[in-house]
């Protein structure tokens, strides 16, 4: 993998921080994703990582403090809809696709909205990103509710990338699926990359984080406890005691 230092900033976190009352799930969280990046993240359970993503893209709250820049720009202050049309996109853990219409309907209708493109523009933009996803041509017409687990998560990815976001953020995609199918979807990950969007990973699947990021961020109690080389991280003592605890850490 690449250097980091080859990638010029494109997303960038300034100091975020979101509170609930007394609960502070994100503390004071800053870190730059550079353009043409996979940037990994994981943590604990509980650890504030989806809250993360919520606070970049707006879904469904902003920050309580700091802010989320795009090529320089604030965008922490623009409505959920405004940040996706701006260039950045996610996925969700659970399942979000309109589950009686077809897996073709579905992207058409993402790349609607989140693109504003016309009819046929969204047309052309919903086969190439079912292509780039290798959903087969016989699934397409299938109602989602009908695919597979997997073929879910290629209707996922597929309908984030239909309007050519700059940064797509995926929130454990890997969920639910077979080792084999994890490989799969480590190839799809690249797929996306390799078609010049920048992508963000929160997962829990350590080795698939390994395998695909540039850079590796570990958040635990809503603060960043390490950040680096992926394999340099994850030999960190914090991380592994986040991971396994004091006790076990030291066996």
């Amino acid at each position: 993998m690449a250097e980091r230092t080859e990638y010029p900033p494109l997303l960038e976190v300034r100091e975020v921080t979101r509170r609930f009352g007394a609960l502070v799930a994100v503390d004071n969280v800053s870190f730059d994703v550079g353009k043409g990046e996979i940037f990994g993240i994981a943590g604990p359970n509980g650890s504030g990582k989806s809250t993360l993503f919520n606070i970049i893209t707006g879904i469904p709250f902003s920050p309580s403090a700091g802010e989320v820049l795009l090529e320089g720009k604030p965008i922490h202050r623009l409505k959920p809809h405004q940040i996706s049309r701006a260039g950045v996109v996610r996925t969700f853990q659970k399942d979000a696709e309109f589950a009686t219409l077809s897996a073709r309907d579905n992207v058409y209708a993402s790349a609607v909205y989140c693109a504003q493109m016309t009819s046929k523009e969204a047309s052309d933009a919903t086969e190439q990103a079912l292509d780039d996803v290798s959903l087969a041509p016989d699934r397409r017409e299938r109602a989602a509710c009908d695919l597979s687990v997997f073929e879910r998560k290629q209707l996922m990815i597929a309908s984030a990338i239909a309007g050519r976001p700059k940064v797509l953020l995926l929130d454990e995609p890997a969920a639910g699926l077979t080792k084999p199918e994890v490989t799969d979807l480590s190839a799809l990950i690249r797929t996306v990359h390799e078609r010049g969007i920048t992508v963000v990973l929160i997962e829990h699947v350590l080795p698939l984080l390994l395998k695909v990021s540039d850079h590796l961020m570990i958040l635990n109690h809503g603060a960043i406890i390490a950040s680096g080389k992926p394999q340099e991280v994850v030999r960190n003592p914090q991380v592994v005691e986040a991971y396994l605890g004091k006790r076990e850490a030291r066996l």
